[in-house]
């Protein structure tokens, strides 16, 4: 039982200390905004602008296959 419980505070405070550094950060410091471009909706074929979506989290996925 004595392990069980010694086992038990110490995630608690791994996660604790996890959950606390989380919330603290603001992620790494840009130094410099993004250059604007445009690109194509792959479902409706609108033209997207990256300046559009200030603010909002923008995942970029592209590949090459050479």
């Amino acid at each position: 039982m004595k392990y069980f419980r010694q086992r038990l505070y110490t995630i608690v405070l791994v996660l604790s200390v996890f959950m606390i550094t989380a919330a603290c950060s603001r992620g790494p410091a840009v130094p410099f905004p993004a250059f604007d471009f445009t690109l194509e909706d792959v479902f409706t074929g609108e033209e997207i602008h990256l300046a559009e979506l200030k603010g909002r989290p923008v995942l970029l996925y592209y590949f090459a296959s050479w």
